[in-house]
């Protein structure tokens, strides 16, 4: 008994779907092989946005340094401020109650003595006016210590 095998011809169905199979191979093949076809320039596209992107990025980082950098600064000079500003207080305080009981603090002034005094002050305040600032009111007003 001897069988035969019919062979049927390719249909065209057959062809295309075998041209299909080949194409999809060869473009598997050649991106494997570094080949990349890109007709609408979409890397391009999406390089030039991540480069923006980083750009954008970087400057925000330098920015937030900066901040942190004045950050810094400033509270060094808000801490220099405040123990200058505890310093002079402490002085006055020392200065006053030296004042308050010195022996002559009853005496009052001379008219004259007081009015040559005065000047001077307006004449400092008009040189350094940083200086002339309204003085705080004495706390205990009672002519004791105020700390």
């Amino acid at each position: 008994m001897t069988t035969r095998i019919h062979l049927r011809p390719v249909t065209p169905l057959g062809w295309g779907l075998a041209v299909a199979l080949m194409l999809g191979a060869a473009l598997l093949i050649g991106h494997g092989l570094g080949f990349r076809w890109d007709p609408f320039g979409l890397a391009e596209t999406r390089l030039k946005a991540a480069q923006g992107r980083a750009g954008a990025a970087a400057d925000d980082a330098a920015a937030r340094r900066l901040e942190i950098e004045g950050a810094i600064d400033l509270a060094g000079r808000i801490d220099r401020h405040h123990q200058r500003a505890a310093a002079v207080e402490r002085a006055t305080a020392r200065s006053a109650a030296e004042a308050r009981n010195a022996h002559d603090a009853a005496t009052p002034l001379d008219p004259y003595r007081a009015a040559r005094l005065t000047g001077h002050d307006r004449e400092l305040c008009r040189l350094a006016p940083a200086v002339c600032t309204a003085a705080a009111p004495d706390p205990a007003d009672r002519g004791d210590d105020a700390m």
